[in-house]
């Protein structure tokens, strides 16, 4: 599963601009967000969780499922065959969330059926079997159910945001801005929502899936369309078969219109499933797809695995993405037109739901406690997609983002990578077990060299295929390749939470070069890393590289001198996943920059730059001169970190003014447009503003309509106009950010529909924002008027991210006009004269009323749950 998108857009701090979140780049507009500053590390009094017990072994799954839009529900048939693990069985417990059960019986080896006594409590069945079973023994069990997803109470988490696990989705067409669809969304345990099963990631079973529809939709399932029947009643009953055992979390159905758009890999068809205004661009967003399948089987030497694989993009969708087997689903995000797709791709989710393909589904994790065998190799897969097409320096540009990542998380959240307690199994799709691992991964990689890694997954593939694992079967996959042993690797990164914190300290004398290294870090008590990395020592002409291996908490490493050197750096690689601090120079940094080939050396180089700019005219100079970087995040970064005065200040701003026009990358113009809007009145650059709404690329007409208010608000306000129509939520959110600063009273209905839009996914949450920064500048009816439009909305809404959004946009306004009547009060006091005083008494009760009525809202939304931004 992809969550992260989602997450990051979940956990938004509604502030007063957008910041950087790539690497010091902004991407998609997306406004950044932190948490409340709230430490959290494996807590033992929660239980430990063990895998499920294994009293029976599913076999095989067969489902006939119909539909009944008006009421959702979902009238089913489950034929499940099935036997015990090891002791004899009498009765059997199977996972049944909010169905009406109307027959429960075993199939007779005549064909006949036998009915079975049972008890429901609305999320078990408790079968009581006709007699005892044992190991030896197969038995099928019918039952005929009625679904009920939107009669059960939903809940849900940063990473799934529901678990009704059966989704209608503008079941009467009410609507007209939003297609009918039915989707399912099983991980974690929420399959059971519509079919039942025994819902645990340790069980494994062939499927039959029959989906009887209306004519005018199309379904998709696992496997493969065995055939298509048309019914005296009008509809249609598909027939899908996956053959190949796979875990309940992973079955899929998807029933609505779509356009079909066919490709192949080798033999294996190739579909992705699109609403008919992205049909023509489907080869564009999943293009490809066939060939992430060819490297991924020649790279791990395992060919894809499955009869067929399928994308589908839906509507509302409560994560990113999930890899169902052979079938994975998307959210609408994905469906993007070529002109969005010049900002974003989200080529790297469709990377790594098809990694899970092999990571997740062949292989499976059979506990929540070890997601990370799913995740992180999920999340590594992007990284060795991005590496194969886009090359190294681009694939740890993205990789930088996910360190960063982890690390944010690492100061509220410190746990094990593989944890048995935690309080809810969700807990377990976060920065560890998607970033965290995937950088170990590399690290991993980088330890034992390309052929053995690749070598061990091959073997973890091809031993484990088709069952479930522990982190224990990778180890001893990558011990048997490597014939080393590992467990020191595992036991530090796996079963130890936390990360080292490295200072560094290089100095020489006339015969060596030292580097001493100590570990700074407070994890466990008596934890000390083993960590392998390179050192580098370079030389005026020449550098030389040498392995080491830290032991110790602290440690010096002595090198022969070759004469003086100019620069030393440890992991030179930068592999290990850590904090450093070094005693280097802004000449060493200089140099860094200078030399080396790696991003994340040239970035880490930069900003040490950056921070030195006010102290060294050097350093602020190399800064200016990576604005012409080779590389576009460089160049963004440099652009976003210098600062006034420039080098060469009339030249500079020349070089921006090109950069804004001509520079390939749509981030780096966007950002040289920002940063002119800045300069101040040395230059009036209202033209190049105007002109650059015309270009190609949404995130820089955005970046150009929020310069251009600040320069000439009239035209801003004439342009924003024009644009209301755009779906894209870089021009919504320009057009929000302008009304919301320069817009009059009459710009409140644009908000209020904003707002109550339906669908979009987490696209409605920033406008709460802005329309709390509009309301700021209003009188107090509209700003009470306001307050009450965002708890109407948000209580309409089973969304938690929405309702989250809403109490953000609430507490902003708390603040803002806490702000005033503190200024007033202040003011009062001052005041001289009756009326004077009553001015000011009048403006710190209306200020009162609305900072009650603002709290009031947001105490009632605290109630559905979510996420508290500040």
């Amino acid at each position: 599963m992809c969550y992260r998108l989602w997450f990051a857009a979940a956990v938004l701090l509604f502030a007063a601009s957008c910041s950087s979140t790539k690497n010091g780049t902004k991407k998609n507009d997306i406004i950044s967000i932190n948490l409340d500053t709230i430490e959290i590390t494996a807590n033992r009094e929660n239980p430990y969780r063990a895998s499920a017990p294994l009293d029976f072994d599913l076999i095989h799954t067969k489902l006939e499922v119909s539909f009944d839009y008006s009421k959702q529900y979902l009238f089913g048939k489950a034929t499940i065959k099935l036997k015990p693990h090891f002791y004899p069985q009498t009765t059997l417990t199977l996972d049944a969330k909010q169905f009406d059960i109307h027959e429960v019986s075993v199939i007779n080896k005549d064909g006949t059926n036998t009915n079975l006594a049972y008890t429901y409590d609305s999320l078990q069945l408790q079968i009581t079997l006709n007699k005892e079973y044992t190991r030896n023994d197969e038995l099928t069990v019918y039952i005929r159910y009625t679904a009920k997803p939107e009669e059960r109470k939903a809940g849900g988490s940063a990473a799934i945001t529901s678990d009704k696990g059966l989704y209608f989705i503008n079941p009467l067409g009410e609507d007209s801005t939003k297609p009918i669809q039915i989707w399912t969304q099983g991980e974690t345990e929420s399959s059971s929502c519509w079919f039942p099963t025994i819902d645990k990631p340790n069980q494994k079973t062939t499927q039959e899936v029959y989906i009887t529809r209306d004519k005018k939709y199309v379904s998709l399932s696992n496997g493969i369309l065995v055939s298509s029947k048309d019914n005296a009643d009008g509809t249609v009953t598909d027939y899908w078969r996956m053959n190949l055992p796979h875990a309940p979390y992973l079955f899929m159905i998807t029933v609505g219109e779509f356009e079909i758009i066919k490709a192949n890999w080798r033999d294996v068809p190739v579909t992705y499933y699109v609403e008919k205004e992205y049909a023509p661009y489907a080869k564009q967003i999943f293009g490809n797809t066939p060939e992430m399948m060819e490297f991924f089987s020649q790279k791990l030497n395992f060919d894809y695995p499955w009869p067929k694989y399928a994308q589908v993009v839906v509507r509302d969708y409560v994560s990113g993405a999930m890899e169902n087997t052979s079938a994975t689903l998307h959210g609408e995000f994905l469906q993007r037109n070529p002109r969005e797709r010049l900002d974003e791709t989200f080529e790297d989710i469709i990377s790594h739901e098809l990694f899970h393909q092999w990571f997740g589904d062949l292989v499976t994790c059979e506990s929540w406690s070890n997601i990370p065998l799913n995740e992180s190799f999920a999340t590594y897969g992007e990284y060795l997609w991005n590496e194969y097409k886009y090359g190294k320096e681009y694939a740890d540009y993205k990789q930088y983002d996910n360190y960063e990542k982890y690390m944010e998380e690492s100061n509220v959240k410190n746990v094990d990578l593989i944890r048995f307690y935690y309080n809810n199994r969700e807990d377990m799709f976060d920065r560890h077990s998607y970033e965290k691992g995937g950088l170990l991964l590399h690290y991993l990689r980088n330890i034992v060299g390309d052929e053995a890694f690749f070598k061990s997954l091959e073997l973890y593939l091809k031993t484990n295929q088709f069952k479930t694992v522990e982190i224990h079967q990778l180890r001893l996959a990558f011990e048997t390749v490597t014939g080393k042993d590992l467990n020191w690797f595992f036991n530090q990164w796996f079963f130890k939470n936390g990360h080292p914190e490295l200072t560094i300290t290089y100095f020489n004398d006339a015969d060596s070069v030292y580097v001493t290294i100590e570990q700074k870090h407070n994890t466990e008590e008596g934890l000390t890393y083993t960590l392998p990395m390179n050192v580098k020592v370079c030389y005026t002409d020449s550098c030389y590289t040498y392995p080491i291996e830290l032991k110790k908490f602290a440690a010096t490493f002595s090198f022969p001198a070759k004469g003086t050197p100019v620069f030393t750096d440890a992991d030179a690689d930068r592999v290990v996943l850590c904090k450093r601090t070094e005693n280097k120079t802004i000449a060493n940094y200089i140099y860094q920059y200078n030399h080396s080939d790696g991003f994340v050396q040239r970035y880490e180089a930069l900003m040490a730059l950056a921070d030195s700019q006010k102290v060294s005219a050097d350093a602020k100079a190399t800064l200016a001169k990576a604005v012409n970087d080779r590389f576009f995040a460089l160049r963004d970064l440099a652009i976003g970190r210098l600062r006034y005065p420039f080098p060469d200040s009339a030249n500079f701003a020349a070089t921006l003014e090109k950069l804004a026009v001509n520079d390939e990358n749509s981030y780096v113009r966007r950002s040289a447009i920002e940063k002119l809007s800045r300069l101040g009145t040395n230059k009036n650059y209202e033209s190049l503003f105007e002109n650059a709404i015309n270009d190609s690329s949404y995130t820089v007409v955005g970046a150009a309509l929020k310069a251009l208010v600040s320069v000439n608000a009239t035209k801003a306000l004439a342009i924003a106009k024009t644009l209301e129509s755009e779906k894209n939520s870089n021009i919504t959110s320009a057009v929000a950010d302008v009304y919301a600063k320069e817009g009059d009273s009459n710009y409140r209905d644009y908000f209020r529909t904003k707002i109550k839009q339906q669908g979009g996914g987490y696209s409605r949450m920033y406008m709460f924002y802005y329309y709390a920064n509009f309301l700021t500048r209003m009188e107090k009816p509209m700003v009470l008027a306001g307050i009450n439009d965002i708890l109407e909305t948000a209580s309409k809404t089973d969304e938690q991210y929405i309702s989250s959004a809403a109490r953000g946009a609430l507490k902003r306004l708390v603040r803002f006009f806490e702000d005033k009547k503190k200024l007033a009060k202040e003011e009062l006091a001052k005041a001289e004269g009756k009326t004077a005083k009553l001015e000011w008494e009048e403006s710190i009760a209306n200020y009162e009323e609305i900072i009650a009525s603002a709290n009031d809202a947001a105490s009632l939304l605290s109630k559905k749950g979510g996420y508290d931004f500040h």
